[in-house]
């Protein structure tokens, strides 16, 4: 069938050549009149003419000798596998005519692995945004770690009246004001190791720097710092689902968060502390969904966290000796929910842009609910993976606080590095 094919391509392009042929014949004989009439214009068409054609016919033989040298090497290996003596027997030539086309084969091979590894590196920095975010969880038997930096800002202004108002916009007493400033510092170190049957556990330990200011109406500031180690939490992750056709990945998380940093609530540590002082449970449900270039994800989450009792400062008049007590609280549960995408711009390069937000119920104490302790918190956030190194990568993050409950500026940098530990076992 395909000498059949050859022998046609062969007459087509005879005919080909026939036809010009023809047409060159014809304009190189003009009629008398026109080659009296128009002497020097005509010579110079011929000359381009001819020379166009020249090139044709070059370009035509380039092509039939292309299309007999295949159909020799066809013959050859059809030859050479009818024929087991064929292969010694045959003459240089027919020997290199067998042997090109595994070459070529060999050739395609590497050409195909070299296609894989352009196709897992483009993969890799939309895995990354992915993983940091919950939508992907490690191969089994790699391991990364990942030191990410962190800093966060917060301001609020607060304003005290001592008196009583004769109007709505007179008042008779004292206004002070004060505004208060916290930066927080944060280098957390993450360690997330690919476990069989499409689990991931993961472990994070924070330790940073806390800065607490407070600035009067006055003019006189006040400041309390705390350096020392936060809450550690570990949690366990597994993909339920794999993304097929309209049903996206689905991913199950569970996480348990310590109360190993310094908190508030105890008077041997600093006024202001990088512990929440309670233990908490939370479980979280993440969705992934590819649209290429475009990965869209979504999860929902709940918090909830454990109650303790605490040493509280407290104000009693009737015995000023009195300044503080112990108390059992109880925080409140938090719901949230994040949406976002992620879009790969090339092979090492991804952007990511995510809403987050936590709605966070009141705190009760011995029962009491306190006033203003419910929490809404809103976060937008952009975000870029850039791999920079086989397995190694540079994650930034960049968000704000849509809400007075939220830090004003979130900003973190984060070096993942990945490493096989043993070889993962398909499942």
């Amino acid at each position: 069938m395909l000498s059949r094919s050859y022998l046609v391509s062969f007459v087509l392009a005879f005919g080909i050549h026939s036809l010009f042929a023809q047409t060159t014949s014809g304009a190189s004989h003009p009629p008398a009149q026109a080659s009296l009439a128009v002497h020097e214009p005509q010579d110079n068409v011929d000359v381009k003419i001819q020379n166009a054609l020249r090139e044709r016919d070059a370009i035509i033989r380039n092509l039939l000798e292309r299309v007999q040298e295949l159909e020799s090497r066809l013959n050859a290996e059809s030859g050479s596998t009818a024929r087991s003596g064929a292969v010694h027997s045959s003459t240089p030539a027919k020997t290199a005519a067998f042997v090109t086309p595994s070459a070529e084969r060999e050739a395609a091979v590497v050409n195909n692995s070299a296609y894989d590894e352009e196709e897992r590196r483009a993969s890799q920095s939309l895995d990354q945004a992915l993983l940091v975010r919950g939508g992907l969880l490690l191969p089994s038997g790699v391991l990364e770690a990942d030191n990410t930096a962190s800093y966060f800002s917060m301001s609020s202004d607060h304003l005290t009246v001592d008196g009583f108002a004769l109007l709505p916009i007179l008042v008779v007493g004292d206004i002070t004001s004060q505004r208060l400033r916290r930066d927080i510092l944060i280098h957390s170190l993450t360690a997330r190791l690919g476990l069989p049957k499409r689990f991931q556990m993961d472990v994070t330990v924070p330790y940073g720097y806390v800065l607490n200011r407070a600035v009067a109406s006055n003019s006189k500031e006040t400041s309390v710092s705390q350096f020392g180690l936060g809450d550690i939490s570990a949690g366990l992750s597994r993909q339920l689902t794999l993304e097929r056709g309209k049903v996206p990945d689905m991913l199950a998380n569970f996480r348990f968060k310590s109360a190993t940093g310094t908190n508030s609530y105890d008077l041997q540590s600093a006024e202001t502390s990088l512990g929440s002082g309670f233990n908490s449970l939370q479980g979280s449900l993440t969705a992934a969904k590819s649209s290429d270039p475009v990965v869209f994800f979504g999860s929902l989450s709940y918090t909830r966290s454990l109650p303790a009792h605490h040493t509280i400062p407290v104000s009693d008049a009737a015995d000023p000796s009195v300044t503080s007590t112990v108390g059992y609280l109880r925080p409140g549960d938090s719901f949230g929910f994040q949406l976002g995408s992620i879009l790969a711009l090339n092979t090492e390069t991804s952007m990511t842009l995510g809403w987050d937000q936590r709605f966070t119920q009141e705190t009760k104490l011995d029962g009491v609910r306190l006033p203003a302790s419910y929490l809404v918190e809103g976060t937008l956030r952009i975000g870029t993976s850039y791999m920079y190194a086989p397995n190694r990568m540079v994650d930034l993050s960049f968000g704000v606080g849509l809400t007075p409950d939220t830090p004003n500026l979130q900003f973190s940098v984060g070096f993942p590095i990945r490493r096989p530990l043993w070889k993962s076992v398909p499942h």
